[in-house]
């Protein structure tokens, strides 16, 4: 995770979530130099996730056990309701694990985006530090009333349908007040999302000060068109945006810069970039290894639950058709969906701008007539070649926007099973209603 004066806002918050257990040493103008794991932090994150888990399954328990089951009506919504819960309490278990154990990780990580920061800094604008803090609070915002605003609706929704099915000396709300430990658990989740998102997008924001370092330091280079490569042609039209950025950024920011600042060699300039996002493409793997574990049962989570809600939304359509229990269905759908692509698009954002350097590269090559610039761009093609660098959930499986499909085809295969499962379940009752 990313740490540093404009990101510390989130770094604050998920303290009190129990996924980041660090203090921060500063020198004595206040500046970050260190990150140490605070044993006070560790075990109130442990027992915060411990606690919360154990108490759902309890609620999972007793409402298994009760005469009139609100989620537990038939043996499939039992499997697929203690598959739901189970795959969130992971991933919430699973990242504060990767927060106590992911400090090596976060140490060298932020050592190179710092020292990214410094070098680019030479060439271009670093940016407001202040926008960046209201980028972070704007998603957390966003996010905390999402999820708050779905965990009400659903808690009132289930009063509803246990109001409806409750007898004389029992308490039906009690079975809904036995999963309040699981709302719970999802702050910590969506904190979890937010933490990956930002790290993500930190090294995107490198990727792409750097290619907007190459625009300037190569003048030319904008009087030529640009000719796309073909093994990079899905990030075509984000190169377009990015080519208007720039030429925004070069007229403003840029320039201003290289009035105070000497202008560096050429072959200085490529050789720092070529460094840089060396550097950058290692700190995807170390956000990949702060992150793995508990990135795949994130991704195992965003599954299971677009198939069990999917599931419970058909079901409810077909079956009692109660409107106000399909939209809240629908609400959930929408907040997985939405949880998935927190997780996708900002893997998919760093990806595009690290290929984008590729094509800037491959143009200077064709465009530069300075030899010896040439040469030295050659060589960063060729590292730009060899770079496999991408984020990954233990190595099991890359993250972009291919996961998308795979996911579609996965939730399709699962829903034709549970149906058939639910007509299972269906013909013992058809066959008692028939005799009777």
């Amino acid at each position: 995770m990313e740490i540093s004066e404009s990101t510390k806002l989130v770094f604050f918050v998920s303290r009190i979530f129990g996924l980041a257990p660090y203090v921060v040493k500063r020198t004595s103008k206040g500046q970050m130099v260190d990150y140490k794991r605070n044993l006070f932090l560790v075990i109130y994150g442990l027992c915060v996730v411990f606690c919360l888990a154990g108490l759902t399954f309890k609620g999972i328990f007793f409402d298994i056990n009760s005469k009139k089951p609100i989620r537990m009506k038939t043996a499939t919504s039992k499997v697929v309701t203690t598959l739901d819960v189970s795959v969130v309490v992971s991933a919430c278990i699973c990242g504060v694990f990767c927060g106590i154990y992911g400090l090596p990780f976060v140490r060298e990580l932020n050592q190179r985006l710092n020292e990214a920061d410094d070098m680019l800094s030479m060439y271009i604008s670093a940016g407001s530090h202040e926008k960046k803090k209201w980028k972070g609070l704007t998603m957390m915002a966003l996010v905390g009333v999402t999820i708050t605003g779905a965990l009400a609706l659903d808690i009132w929704v289930w009063y509803r349908i246990a109001d409806k099915i409750k007898k004389e000396n029992q308490d039906s709300g009690a079975n809904v007040l036995g999963y309040c430990p699981f709302y719970a658990l999802y702050y910590i989740l969506m904190m979890f999302h937010i933490l990956f998102a930002q790290s993500a997008l930190g090294i995107s924001n490198r990727f792409r000060r750097l290619n907007v370092a190459l625009y300037h330091a190569f003048p030319e280079f904008n009087k030529t068109p640009i000719i796309e490569i073909t093994s990079v042609s899905s990030t075509n039209n984000a190169s377009e945006r990015l080519d208007n950025i720039t030429e925004q950024k070069l007229g403003l920011t840029t320039i201003s810069h290289a009035i105070t600042h000497p202008r560096p060699s050429i072959n200085n300039v490529i050789e720092d970039l070529a460094y840089i996002h060396a550097s950058m493409s290692t700190g995807v793997m170390l956000v990949s290894n702060t992150f793995g574990v508990a990135l795949l049962a994130v991704l195992g989570s965003c599954l299971l639950h677009l198939v069990a809600t999917s599931y419970f939304l058909m079901v409810e359509l077909v079956g009692d058709k109660d409107a106000v229990f399909s939209w809240i269905q629908a609400l959930w759908l929408f907040i997985h969906t939405f949880r998935f692509l927190l997780t996708v698009e900002p893997c998919h954002i760093t990806n595009v701008e690290s290929r984008r350097t590729m094509t800037i590269v491959c143009n200077l090559m064709r465009t530069c007539k300075d030899s010896s610039a040439k040469d030295r761009l050659e060589t960063f093609w060729r590292q730009l070649v060899g770079n496999n660098s991408t984020f990954t959930a233990c190595g099991l499986c890359s993250i972009d926007r291919h996961i998308i499909t795979s996911y579609c085809g996965a939730i399709t295969t699962y829903l034709v099973i549970l149906i058939q499962f639910k007509e299972a379940d269906d013909k013992p009752i058809r066959t008692i209603q028939r005799a009777l």
